[in-house]
């Protein structure tokens, strides 16, 4: 009776196993063809459920990746991480299958009520309704155990050596399916691996091609002397981006384009990470440092013209000059980063921009050489020797001395030159007519053309001189208006003189000596200490009396020879009684033990108080 099923019996497996292979060289998914090896077992052995398990990557458990007969529920217990471990704590937690994996043999239970050494069947069999299984493991040649095939029966039953060596040819055909499976997915990495570094390799040939034609296109920028506004615009082309210099002090050299322009972050950005950590780091790194995004929401185009998002990359390169940071080239990209090809475009545009401020800086300090034996012509004793030639000279230099002007002289303490002066003073001076600087006798004279605004200029020089020279004190003084060539030097040694006096009391602050009248003179010849000392023993008796009493006769006194010595004018002034002003007046004189009714008592006065004004110039 077997013989003659025989060639039936394999048929069914030659076809079984044939449909097998298909699945797997069609490239079927996995999980479908261990179905199919599960959903065999129970056709061709008589099993009642079948599943193929599979190890985990991290070897701790046994999951099914295909089944037949098996419910939903059941499949979802056994899969579950703490079920079926690979490595049990000990026999209440092992299984038939975990077994055959550790083994690498068949495993067999003909009635689980029976089969003490499994402790988790007790849990898994009743869910299922099965009384007896069968657990083949999966070798894959070259890659170890896979899995395991285990068939369930419902009813008790003993395994033949035929019905074994037919599971193991199913976990045979489930092994030869996962390492299909393997080898495809390792196909399939070599191929996108590939393609990847195909359009890879085009990119970066592409970038390279662009970062050349940029050389090329920067080499000749530098002949053909285009200067700083041609640079930026030109980088600002590469890129899609906006371009900003700034010399080390925020003021704008040159930007680009003209349209869509973006500007580098403001001053409350700066100070704020991570701006501000990118920017104290620009004199150590010689290179393109991003110090944020700009948000602005308007769309751009990358470095080699593909569109991009519309958050836009802010970056800063130092631009050096003798080892000191001279300026800023901001970026302003559409882009998040930069590829490394474009920042060394970045850092070659700002070698080149250094070399013009290089050359402008060179300029200035020609311009300031010329200046200052302009100036020491200009001041010389007695007048200038050829004073056409030094209206002609100054105006090579832009500058018109035959107009008036105010001669201001800046003192530095300790004495002494200092190149940034020249520059904070045109800077602070940027909205009104550039003044004519040089430094003469140890000190910077400043020839303002005469006009409004001069003090807020004075003042804000002042102050940036403070926070780039800290080491130094700096004193003004505005000195008398020049009408012509030979009234410069009278009045650069008025201005000197308040300059010299305030500096031998406490350096520092602005002092004005535009309207001294008859003082003048006594500033431009007198000694320091001696005006000093006039000037104290003079007013002493006056000064204690106000500051033990709390009165008024130093103002008092100040208005009544600023009113010509008019009572009722200084009253008016002061808002009090023509009879108090009399009483103070009577005071100084009891005080000064001097009559004001003499005209030498008042020039006296007037002298005495205009030295202490400017000894207490700022104090309040």
């Amino acid at each position: 009776m077997g013989t003659p099923e025989a060639p039936s019996t394999l048929r069914s497996w030659m076809s079984a196993v044939g449909e097998i292979s298909r699945a797997v060289n069609a490239a079927e998914p996995l999980d479908g063809v261990l179905a199919r090896v599960a959903e065999q077992a129970c056709v061709l052995i008589g099993f009642d459920q079948c599943a193929v398990m599979l190890a985990e990557p991290d070897g701790t458990h046994l999951r099914v990746a295909g089944s037949s007969g098996l419910s939903r529920d059941y499949v979802a217990l056994v899969s579950d991480t703490g079920s079926l471990l690979i490595h049990p704590a000990g026999p209440q937690l092992d299984s038939p299958a975990a077994e055959a994996f550790r083994a690498g043999r068949t495993v067999t239970v003909s009635d689980v009520g029976s089969a003490p050494r499994y402790g988790r069947l007790t849990h898994l069999a009743p869910k299922q309704g099965y009384r007896s299984l069968i657990a083949a493991p999966l070798h894959a040649p070259g890659a170890g155990t896979l899995g395991v095939v285990v068939a369930y029966s419902t009813a008790a039953r003993g395994f033949g050596a035929a019905e074994v060596e037919l599971v193991e040819l199913l976990a045979d055909q489930a092994a030869l399916a996962c390492e299909a499976a393997r080898l495809r997915t390792g196909q399939q990495d070599v191929i996108v691996a590939l393609s990847r570094t195909n359009a890879e390799l085009e990119r970066s040939r592409a970038v390279t091609e662009w970062a050349e034609q940029q050389h090329r296109a920067l080499m000749r920028l530098v002949l053909d002397e285009v200067g700083l506004a041609g640079l930026v615009t030109a980088l600002a082309d590469a890129l899609g981006a906006s371009v900003t210099v700034e010399d080390r002090h925020g003021r704008v050299l040159a930007r680009a384009p003209v349209s869509g322009y973006r500007p580098p972050p403001d001053a409350a950005a700066r100070r704020r990470r991570p701006v501000r950590g990118a920017l104290d780091a620009l004199d150590r790194r010689n290179e393109v440092v991003e110090v944020g995004v700009d948000r602005s929401g308007r769309p751009g185009a990358s470095a080699v013209g593909h569109p991009v998002g519309r958050a836009h990359g802010v970056w800063v390169a130092p631009v050096v000059v003798g080892r000191e940071l001279a300026a800023r080239l901001w970026v302003t990209n559409p882009r998040a980063s930069p590829a490394p090809v474009e920042r060394r475009v970045i850092e070659r545009f700002a070698l080149v921009v250094a070399l013009e401020v290089l050359k402008q800086q060179n300029l200035v300090d020609v311009e300031e050489r010329l200046s200052g034996d302009l100036v020491g012509d200009l001041l010389h004793p007695g007048g200038p020797q050829h004073p056409q030639g030094v209206l002609d000279r100054a105006a090579a230099l832009g500058h018109d001395l035959a107009r008036p002007h105010v001669v201001v002289v800046l003192a530095l303490d300790p004495p002494g030159p200092a190149s940034r002066v020249t520059e904070i003073v045109r800077a602070a001076a940027r909205q009104t007519a550039p003044p004519l600087i040089g430094y003469h006798e140890d000190v910077h004279v400043l020839l303002f053309p005469d006009g409004p605004g001069l003090d807020d200029v004075l003042r804000g020089a002042l102050a940036q001189i403070e926070l780039v020279l800290p080491e130094r004190t700096a004193t003004v003084a505005i000195g008398p208006i020049a009408d012509g060539p030979a009234d410069h030097g009278p009045a650069y040694r008025v201005a000197r003189g308040a300059v010299r006096l305030r500096r031998s009391a406490r350096p520092g602050g602005v002092v004005d000596v535009r309207d001294l009248g008859l003082a003048a003179f006594l500033l431009e010849e007198g000694a320091p200490d001696t005006l000093r000392r006039f000037a104290r023993n003079l007013l002493r008796p006056v000064v204690a009396h106000d500051d033990l009493r709390g009165g008024d006769l130093l103002p008092t006194l100040r208005a009544w020879l600023s009113a010509g010595c008019s009572t009722s004018a200084t009253a008016r002034e002061l808002v009090v009684h023509p009879n108090t002003v009399g009483y103070r007046i009577a005071s100084i004189e009891k005080l000064t033990g001097r009559s004001l009714r003499r005209s030498d008592t008042r020039l006296d006065l007037q002298l005495a108080l205009t030295v202490r004004d400017i000894v207490q110039a700022g104090e309040p």
